[in-house]
C-alpha cells in the first residue's frame, strides 16, 4: 500500500486506547496520527487531522458516540467511521448500523481482524464483526424485508425521484449516508433496480405518507 491509513483513536480509557494503538501501529499500512479522550476531541481531531477512519467508542464523555457520528456524517463525511463498543446489545448495534457507519466491531476484536476490516471498510465495504455478525444475520432470517424508519424514508424518497444530494439535505445527512442506506435496503429486499425500489414503496404506501408519518 502506498500511502499509510490514517487513523484516530476515539476512547476514553487510556489502557485501551493503547491497546488498539499498538495492534495498529505494529502493521506498516497504519498512522495513528491522533487520539481523542471524549466526543468533542474527537470532533476537533478530525477538523485539524483529516483521518481516512475514526475508531469511535460509543460512550464518550462531553459528546456520545452515537452523537459524534452524526457530526461527522454531516461535516467530515470523507472519514469513515467504525464503532468499537462493548455493549452486547441487538437493538444498540442496529441503531448504529442505521445510521450508515462503516463498520462495527466489540472491542474483544482480534488484531488481525480488526486490520483487515479497517482495510475493508478502506476499499468501500462495510466491516462486521464476526462475533456479531451471526446474530444479525439470524435477526434477519426472522424478518429479512424488516426496514428501518431511515431506510423508509429514502425509499419513499428515492421513489418520489429525489436525487441522492436532495434526499441528503432533506433527512440532514450526508451524500454517503444515504447512499449506504440504498444499499443496505436493497440488499435486504433482495431487489437490484430503482424500479423495482419504486414498486414497492408504492405497493406498501410509502409514497401515500409524510417523512414524519413513517414508522
Amino acid at each position: 500500500m502506498s500511502e499509510k491509513i490514517t487513523v484516530l483513536l476515539a476512547e476514553d480509557h487510556a489502557l485501551v486506547r493503547a491497546g488498539f494503538k499498538s495492534i495498529l501501529e505494529n502493521d506498516s499500512d497504519f498512522e495513528v496520527v491522533a487520539e481523542a479522550e471524549d466526543g468533542l476531541e474527537c470532533l476537533e481531531l478530525i477538523r485539524a487531522k483529516s483521518p481516512n477512519v475514526v475508531l469511535l467508542d460509543l460512550s464518550m464523555p462531553k459528546l456520545s458516540g452515537l452523537n459524534a457520528i452524526t457530526h461527522i456524517q454531516k461535516r467530515y463525511s470523507e472519514t469513515k467511521v467504525i464503532v468499537l463498543t462493548a455493549a452486547e446489545t441487538l437493538n444498540v448495534w442496529r441503531e448504529v448500523l442505521d445510521m450508515g457507519i462503516d463498520g462495527l466491531a466489540m472491542k474483544s476484536v482480534s488484531p488481525d481482524e480488526l486490520v483487515a476490516g479497517i482495510k475493508k471498510v478502506m476499499a468501500g465495504e462495510t466491516f462486521i464483526h464476526s462475533e456479531i455478525k451471526p446474530i444479525l444475520d439470524a435477526e434477519s432470517d426472522l424478518n429479512s424485508k424488516r426496514l428501518s424508519v431511515r431506510e423508509k424514508q429514502v425509499v419513499k424518497l428515492v421513489a418520489e425521484g429525489y436525487k441522492t444530494k436532495e434526499i441528503a439535505e432533506m433527512l440532514d445527512i450526508s451524500d454517503r449516508t444515504v447512499s449506504k442506506h440504498r444499499e443496505n435496503l436493497m440488499t435486504k429486499m433482495g431487489i437490484t433496480s430503482t424500479a423495482e425500489l419504486t414498486n414497492y414503496a408504492n405497493e406498501s404506501g410509502l409514497t401515500k405518507v409524510g417523512l414524519e408519518e413513517i414508522e
